[in-house]
């Protein structure tokens, strides 16, 4: 896989893999107009996904280094109002990550079917539908756009709105968000703030569970890979550092808009990018 390509595939999971418009969607839409995945590409494409992905986890632990390192703290504190809270948000960010979890142990061959582009279309129309899921869910937040974080009494059992039931609905929207198409950020952020969630903890909550679904489903699709040494490549390299650096500017790009309530500008973008690939997939490609 040559620079360019890896290069401009990294800049759209970088801006994709956060903005609500679904970074999954999006590459399988382009691989396929671009000539579609090759079985013969083995462990390198493999790699490259993995490698693209792992770049946006990472890029997500560098904008919330503080939230993760004061959770991570308060988790220790010997104050008990702020032990509670810690321990409390950490454990529903492991419940709502179940969900998810369990769908991509369960039905990992059925999922991978769902993104294979060597075989026809079907991948790329799938996607394209999806789509309009994910803009749907964005436009129908903007008229529940959260409650405002000020207003809000944080307590061990609340913070920002959220609680456990919340907390667990996001995570089956998270897990449902596995299909191409679906944004994993659009979604759980607007059925985040379609439950009174405020904004500002949507998007945290939202990102805190990419984490253990970013690297979860790396490790899940490293076994899959025969020699980590053959697609060490410049290539890689260059994709790598492309998807962690857009990745940070979309993230922050994002977390403006939510606190601005304009998600539904996405949503409009979603249902029209979901009409120009289908005209193209049926007419053109």
């Amino acid at each position: 896989m040559d620079i360019l390509k890896t290069l401009f595939l990294g800049v759209i999971q970088g801006l994709t893999e956060f903005l609500p418009v679904s970074s999954s969607g999006h590459l399988i839409i382009i691989e396929t107009f671009m000539g579609g995945g090759s079985e013969a590409e083995g462990s390198s494409a493999m790699f490259l996904e993995i490698a693209l992905h792992v770049a946006t986890g990472i890029a997500v632990l560098f904008v919330f280094r503080k939230d993760i390192i004061n959770i991570i703290r308060g988790c220790f504190s010997k104050d008990g109002f702020e032990r509670k809270g810690a321990l409390f948000y950490s454990s529903w960010v492991i419940l709502a990550t179940i969900p998810a979890a369990l769908a991509g142990v369960l039905f990992n061959d059925q999922i991978d079917a769902l993104f294979d582009t060597s075989k026809g279309n079907t991948a790329a129309y799938i996607a394209s539908l999806m789509l309009f899921v994910t803009a749907a869910l964005l436009i129908f937040s903007s008229k529940h756009s959260g409650i405002n974080a000020n207003n809000v009494k944080t307590t061990g059992i609340n913070i920002g709105g959220l609680t456990v039931v919340k907390a667990l609905l996001i995570g089956v929207t998270q897990a449902i968000a596995i299909m191409p198409g679906i944004s994993r950020s659009g979604s759980t952020i607007a059925v985040a703030l379609i439950l009174g969630v405020s904004r500002e903890e949507a998007g945290r909550f939202s990102f805190m569970l990419a984490l253990p679904a970013i690297f979860g489903a790396a490790l899940l699709d490293a076994r899959h890979i025969n020699s980590i040494q053959s697609v060490l490549t410049p290539s890689l390299a260059v994709g790598f550092i492309a998807s962690f650096v857009v990745g940070i500017v979309a993230l922050k790009f994002l977390l403006t808009f939510i606190k601005r309530g304009k998600l539904y500008y996405f949503g409009y973008y979603c249902a029209a990018a979901a009409i120009v690939s289908l005209v193209c997939l049926t007419f053109i490609h």
